[in-house]
């Protein structure tokens, strides 16, 4: 048995990564590079025409009030979205935890939902939540007029909130499970000979030995809540009523695909990507100080 695999050509390895390697360069670095040099540049509408305005697209998104209300709904939205995906994942596990004969048929269930592209969710949720159709227009048969997301922002908010949080919860539920899974069970037995019950060995015990873990998918989930949740509010809400949906990603989908405006939304871009650097670099610099407490 060969301990490692080796290509007989010097290029076979390259052939064989090319077409992953154009992918990445042809959906990722090539609209990275455009974007930025848009963000520079005051674009025409139709293209044909450029000029060079420097840190001017930047000051004027900046400047614009309805950039600081689509930052603070980003954050409303991603707040509430990952403490309920973690909230629900977090006890999804402790009872398949709890009882292990069942875990198995429960953890394969539990991770269909995230083979489910966001879009298609999106449009089931939304015909689910439809106050005329939906099985939650049920509500308006008990209070006429309760259930109205299309006119009510905290309601818009809590639907997709809702959506998202169920996109994410498959993923914490496996990883949280294998967190649970490897807590030696010596610890939990000495805490059943004390006395503790199921609920009290879960909080004292299993939770605090998982923050690594929790603090991992809580991670994850925030970064997925700001760069990958376009799907959600455009199928369901389309960034309303009144913009209390409007989130950073879709605000800029709106400026630059409908608006037209090629370099604010461009800008918007390269602040939204710093924002992601931001909390990827607090997630790194966490993980360090963690492994160092380990070590």
């Amino acid at each position: 048995m060969k301990s490692s695999a080796r290509f007989h050509g010097r290029w076979t390895p390259f052939v064989l990564g090319l077409p992953q390697l154009m992918l990445i360069v042809l959906f990722f670095y090539w609209p990275t590079l455009k974007g930025w040099w848009w963000s520079w540049h005051l674009e025409c509408p139709f293209g044909h025409c450029s000029t060079f305005v420097g840190f001017g697209n930047y000051a004027r998104e900046l400047k614009d009030g309805s950039f600081y209300a689509s930052l603070l709904t980003t954050a409303v939205f991603s707040a509430l979205s990952v403490s309920l995906s973690v909230l629900v994942a977090l006890l999804l596990a402790g009872m398949v935890e709890l009882h292990q004969r069942s875990g198995k048929l429960f953890r394969n269930l539990l991770i269909w939902p995230y083979a489910v592209a966001g879009s298609v969710l999106g449009v089931i949720l939304k015909v689910a939540a439809s106050p005329s159709i939906g099985l939650m227009g049920y509500l308006n048969t008990l209070w006429p007029g309760f259930w109205q997301p299309h006119l009510s922002g905290v309601q818009a908010m809590s639907m997709v909130v809702f959506a998202f949080a169920w996109t994410q919860i498959p993923f914490d539920f496996i990883v949280l499970v294998a967190a649970l899974r490897s807590i030696p069970t010596d610890y939990m037995a000495a805490a059943a000979i004390d006395g503790a019950g199921p609920l009290r060995r879960f909080i004292d015990i299993q939770v605090p030995m998982i923050r690594p873990q929790l603090f991992f998918v809580a991670m994850i989930n925030l970064i997925d809540s700001i760069t990958n949740s376009f799907a959600i509010i455009d199928t369901m809400t389309q960034g309303g009523p009144g913009g209390a949906t409007d989130i950073l990603a879709y605000k800029i989908y709106r400026d630059g695909f409908i608006g037209l405006d090629l370099s604010g939304s461009s800008a918007l871009s390269m602040l939204l990507m710093l924002l992601v650097l931001a909390v990827s670099a607090v997630q790194f610099v966490m993980f360090e100080r963690q492994a160092r407490r380990e070590a």
